[in-house]
């Protein structure tokens, strides 16, 4: 999907209500042949091959990296090796979409980027960042004063245009044609949805995945880290995350309030919401696909999903 702005540009600095923004899909990246740079692995990989990448690439690290222990293993894996985080990402993902992010976070006061460019191996493609010290939770309420700093400060990165369900088309094949024909759909009526949502805080460099357990704290302050899916995308979509998680019971009305009033900002009130709520929740349904493959369970919940989707609003 592409997002076009019929003004301001993506590098404008919004106020916290600015003119509102028209957002257009292209409907070419609708379809099924959308891709995504940053593939879900396939079903036999995880932190043993993980292990491997990491081995194959030390020779092309500019530092000696000591034996790993594995972190945490999901759609990448964390492996802490002496003083650095080694994150591996599975085969299939885009070297080039980590450099871009790298880069135009170059000089970030409110990102921890990786040292070195990403080094591709047979086993996957591994980045690494200086390993953080525990420290206390970050807040909701730090995480949205942080989020503020982040999309001003990177208000006019060169980073790539949101593509909301990439990930969807792969998860679907195998499927029974019609559940996947209605997944689709639903997918495509989303980014036509999208393409009439008007933008309070206007399009600009969102983070993508934003909560405290995606904040560290370090000398200088919080940071954001796990950066995959930044992108140019309406502002909102940041925000959404913490309405969302006051929706299913996961934070208090409270503590939301809290984020809100640090960012400056709360997306219950955007008309807007319903559409980015139902994009997430049918990336949801991605995540699902795959986790069920990956870890041998049934889908025997598939079809209620599709009757489900039919009605995609």
């Amino acid at each position: 999907m592409t997002i076009e702005l019929v003004e301001p540009s993506p590098g404008t600095v919004h106020s916290p209500l600015p003119r509102a923004e028209h957002l257009t899909a292209t409907p070419s990246l609708a379809g099924p042949t959308a891709t995504s740079p940053l593939p879900l692995p396939t079903r036999h990989w995880g932190a043993a091959q993980a292990l491997l990448a990491l081995d194959e690439a030390r020779l092309s690290l500019p530092l000696h990296l000591p034996d790993a222990t594995v972190i945490s293993a999901l759609t990448t894996v964390v492996l802490r090796s002496g003083g650095a985080a080694v994150k591996v990402y599975p085969p299939g993902t885009d070297p080039a979409h980590l450099d871009l992010l790298a880069a135009a976070l170059g000089g970030t006061s409110t990102a921890h980027l990786p040292d070195g460019r990403p080094v591709v191996t047979s086993h996957g493609i591994v980045t690494v960042t200086p390993w953080l010290p525990a420290a206390p939770a970050v807040t909701w309420e730090e995480t949205g004063a942080l989020l503020r700093r982040f999309h001003t400060e990177h208000a006019t990165a060169d980073v790539p245009v949101w593509t909301p369900l990439s990930r969807l088309p792969s998860q679907v094949e195998g499927l029974p044609l019609d559940v996947a024909e209605v997944l689709l759909a639903a997918r495509d009526a989303l980014l036509v949805a999208l393409g009439e949502v008007r933008s309070e805080l206007g399009v600009g460099t969102i983070h993508g995945d934003v909560s405290p357990s995606n904040v560290m704290r370090t000398t200088a302050g919080p940071r954001l880290i796990d950066l995959d899916w930044v992108a140019v995308a309406p502002r909102e979509y940041d925000l959404a995350a913490a309405s969302r998680r006051v929706r299913d019971g996961e934070i208090s009305r409270q503590t939301y309030a809290g984020f809100c009033d640090a960012y400056g900002f709360d997306v219950l009130s955007w008309d807007g919401l319903p559409v980015l709520d139902r994009i997430a929740d049918l990336g949801g349904v991605a995540f699902r696909l795959w986790d069920c493959r990956h870890h041998g369970r049934d889908l025997d919940w598939v079809d209620a999903e599709a009757r489900h989707w039919r009605t995609p609003l």
